[in-house]
C-alpha cells in the first residue's frame, strides 16, 4: 500500500525529466501514505513517483516505480491484489519469470499480458498509474468501488497526478473553491460520488471502476465495473431457488476464502473491533487462521451509552486475542481535529474520522502495520434500519398516506417546514424544493439511483426491486465518504486498511441475493447474522446496531461561540454573513451537524486556501480550549 505522484507532459518536445522535482515534492506531501520507501522514475514525457509502505516483499524487488525487463511498461502501483498468487501461477504458465514475490510485479505483467481486460481479473484494492513507454500511452485506474484514491490536474500542457488532492494543490496555479461543489457538498456532505469533481476547481478524481487513458495528451474515460454491472438474474434465481441453510453455507464460505486471502501479510496483521456485528465476525473468522492477531477498539470516555468495548473485550476474552482499546474524550477529539481534516483533504463528512486517525495511529504504534475493518457490510446486506427498514415501512404506509385530505397534507407539510426554520411563507417552496434537490447535482444522483433499480427489473415486486435499487446505489454514494474516511485516517498513520466484505467475489454475491436475506422478516442483515452465529456468542449477534456515534455536542461546545468564525475562510474567501453564523451558533446544540460541517469547513478552508500550516491551525483551535480542572469533564 503506497502513495503515488507523477506528470505527463502533453506539448512535444517538452521532457518529464525536468519536472522530476515536481514529482518528489509532491510526493514528500503523502510521504504518510509510504514512509518505507520513495522512488523517482523519467523517461520522455513523463515521469512518475512512488512512496511505498512494504507490506510484501519487504526486499529492494518490491521497489517503485516498478519497470519490467524490456523497459518498455512502468507501474506506480497503491494496493493489494488478494489474487495475486493464483494471477501469478498463470501468468508462469505464460512463460513470465517474476523477479518479487510482491504482488505489484502481478499487476505489472497482468497488464502487459492481457491489456486493460486484466482490470476484470483483479481482486483487491488499487490505484495505480502505467505507462507504455512504446505507445506514449498512460492509463490511471481506480478499484471497482473506489477503496483507494487518485486525482489528476490539468494545467497548461501538464497533466499532474496523485495519490491525494494536497499533493497537488501547490502545484495549482489558481486555486480556488468550486462554488458549486461546495454547494452539494453543504446538501450531501459527499462529493467522492458520482461527480469527478472536488471543493477545488480543476481538481477531479478518476472515479470508482473506472480507467482514464491518456493518449496524444486526450483523456478517454471508460468504467471497466459498475454496480448494475454486478447484478445477475441467474445468479439472483439461483440464490432464491437455493435452501437458506445451502445459501449461509456458501456465504461463510466466500466470506472466509476472503478473510484468510486478505490476512497474507510480511508484517503484523490485527483488526479494527468496535464490537458491532460486522467487526466482530471478521476478527472471529481472522482469529482462526493467525493466531498473533490484535484487535484494536475505540472507547468512548465518559458515554457508556456509546461505549461497545463491553462487547469487543468479550469476544477478544473467548478467542484468546490481544485487545488494545483507545478512551476517546473531548480534549483529543478536538486536538486531533484540524490533523484530521488535513489528511481527509475535504470538511468531514462523519465526526467519528477523528476517532478513526487516532486508533490508526495507535495500531501504529504497536507495530501493527495492516488492520482489516467492516466497512460494506452495511450497504451489502442490509444494516441500515434507518433506511432500508423504514423504506420498506413507507412502501406499505404510501397508500394510505394518498387518501389524506390534501389540506391536511399541507397543513403538517408547513408545521415541519416552520420547525425546521425553512422559510415557509415563499409563494409555493414546497413544490421548489425537491427538484432544487435533484438539480443540485444534474439529476446526476437520481440517475444512478434509477440504474440500479433497473438493474432489478427482473424481480416482481416493486417493493422489493426498489429497496435492492437503494442498497446498491448506496455502493456507490453512501459508501464513498466512509472509504474516504478509512484510507485517509488510517494511510494518515502509515496503516494498510483491508475491508474483506468489499472484495469484489463477496460483492457480487451479495448484490444477486433475495431482499428477503438483506432486510429480512425477523432481523436486519438476516444472511450475515446466520454466518456470524457459527462463530459469535447470540448475545453479541442479535443486538441492536449502536453504530459509531459521539457525543459531539459536548466536544465540540468551545467552538461554539460567536468569534469562531470571525476573519476567517467563511467570512473572508465565501461571504458568509457574520450574523447569521451567529445565529448558528446560538442554535448549535440543535443543529450541531450543521455547524460542526461548518466548523470543518473553516478549518479545510485555513489548511487549503489560506495557506495556513497546520501547526498553526492547530494553535488557533487551541485558544478556544478551556482552563483543565482537576475532575472537570472533557
Amino acid at each position: 500500500m503506497c502513495g503515488l505522484a507523477g506528470v505527463l507532459c502533453r506539448a512535444p518536445g517538452m521532457a518529464g525529466g525536468q519536472y522530476a522535482p515536481v514529482v518528489e515534492r509532491m510526493c514528500r506531501r503523502i510521504a504518510h501514505r509510504g514512509p518505507d520507501d520513495e522512488g523517482i522514475w523519467h523517461d520522455g514525457p513523463v515521469c512518475l513517483g512512488s512512496r511505498r509502505l512494504a507490506i510484501q516483499d519487504l526486499s529492494p524487488a518490491g521497489h517503485m516505480p516498478m519497470v519490467d525487463p524490456s523497459g518498455r511498461f512502468v507501474l506506480a502501483y497503491n494496493g493489494e491484489l488478494y489474487n495475486a498468487p493464483e494471477l501469478r501461477r498463470e501468468l508462469e504458465g505464460r512463460g513470465v519469470r517474476f523477479r518479487s514475490t510482491g504482488d505489484t510485479e502481478v499487476v505489472l505483467h497482468s497488464l502487459i499480458v492481457w491489456g486493460d481486460a486484466a482490470l476484470a481479473r483483479f481482486a483487491g484494492i488499487l490505484a495505480f498509474a502505467f505507462w507504455d513507454n512504446e505507445r506514449r500511452e498512460l492509463w490511471l485506474v481506480r478499484d471497482q468501488l473506489g477503496v483507494k484514491p487518485l486525482y489528476y490536474l490539468e494545467t497548461g500542457d501538464l497533466l499532474l497526478f496523485a495519490s491525494e488532492i494536497k499533493a497537488l494543490l501547490p502545484e495549482h496555479p489558481d486555486p480556488r473553491v468550486d462554488e458549486a461543489a461546495l454547494i452539494q457538498w453543504s446538501l450531501y456532505r459527499n462529493l467522492d460520488f458520482p461527480n469527478r469533481g472536488s471543493l477545488v476547481r480543476g481538481i477531479e478524481a478518476v472515479l470508482p471502476g473506472e480507467i482514464v487513458k491518456v493518449v496524444g495528451g486526450v483523456r478517454h474515460h471508460r468504467f471497466y465495473f459498475r454496480a448494475p454491472g454486478a447484478v445477475d438474474a441467474a445468479a439472483y434465481r439461483r440464490a432464491a431457488a437455493l435452501p437458506s441453510a445451502t445459501l449461509v453455507r456458501e456465504i461463510e464460505q466466500e466470506l472466509t476464502t476472503v478473510v484468510r486471502e486478505q490476512l497474507v501479510s510480511d508484517v503484523p496483521v490485527g483488526t479494527l473491533l468496535s464490537g458491532g456485528l460486522d467487526s466482530s465476525v471478521l476478527t472471529a473468522i481472522a482469529a482462526r487462521y493467525r493466531d498473533d492477531l490484535t484487535a484494536f477498539h475505540v472507547s468512548i470516555a465518559g458515554f457508556p451509552e456509546h461505549d461497545e468495548r463491553p462487547y469487543a473485550e468479550t469476544l477478544c476474552r473467548q478467542k484468546g486475542l490481544a485487545f488494545v482499546p483507545l478512551s476517546l474524550d473531548g480534549r483529543s477529539f478536538r486536538a486531533a481535529l484540524a490533523k484530521t481534516v488535513w489528511l481527509s483533504d475535504l470538511p468531514l463528512t462523519h465526526p467519528n474520522s477523528v476517532a478513526y486517525h487516532l486508533i490508526s495511529r495507535v495500531v501504529r504504534e504497536h507495530g501493527v502495520i495492516v488492520a482489516l475493518a467492516g466497512e460494506g457490510a452495511d450497504e451489502l446486506f442490509g444494516g441500515y434500519a434507518w433506511a432500508y427498514r423504514r423504506r420498506r415501512r413507507l412502501q406499505r404506509l404510501r397508500p394510505w398516506l394518498q387518501r389524506v385530505p390534501a389540506i391536511l397534507r399541507e397543513t403538517l407539510a408547513l408545521l415541519l417546514y416552520a420547525e425546521a426554520d425553512l422559510p415557509v411563507t415563499s409563494i409555493r417552496f414546497r413544490e421548489l424544493l425537491p427538484p432544487t434537490v435533484l438539480l443540485l447535482d444534474r439529476f446526476q444522483r437520481r440517475e444512478w439511483l434509477e440504474s440500479c433499480t433497473q438493474a432489478y427489473g427482473f424481480v416482481e415486486n416493486d417493493h422489493d426491486r426498489e429497496i435492492l435499487g437503494a442498497m446498491l446505489a448506496d455502493l456507490g454514494d453512501f459508501l464513498s465518504p466512509l472509504l474516504r474516511r478509512l484510507d485517509r485516517m488510517s494511510m494518515g498513520a502509515s496503516v494498510e486498511c483491508r475491508v474483506p466484505f468489499l472484495d469484489p467475489r463477496l460483492v457480487v454475491r451479495a448484490v444477486n441475493l433475495p431482499l428477503d436475506y438483506k432486510v429480512g422478516r425477523y432481523a436486519d442483515k438476516w444472511i450475515l447474522k446466520q454466518v456470524a452465529s457459527r462463530h459469535l456468542p447470540r448475545e453479541l449477534v442479535f443486538r441492536e446496531k449502536m453504530g459509531f456515534p459521539l457525543p459531539l455536542w459536548d466536544w465540540t461546545r468551545p467552538y461554539a461561540r460567536p468569534d469562531f468564525f470571525a476573519r476567517g475562510f467563511l467570512e473572508t474567501r465565501l461571504g458568509f454573513g457574520r450574523r447569521g453564523l451567529e445565529r448558528l451558533v446560538a442554535r448549535a446544540q440543535r443543529w450541531i451537524h450543521a455547524l460542526f460541517g461548518l466548523i470543518t469547513l473553516e478549518i479545510w478552508g485555513r489548511l487549503f486556501l489560506m495557506g495556513r500550516s497546520l501547526g498553526e491551525v492547530e494553535a488557533w483551535l487551541a485558544s478556544f480550549e478551556p482552563e483543565q480542572r482537576p475532575g472537570s469533564p472533557t
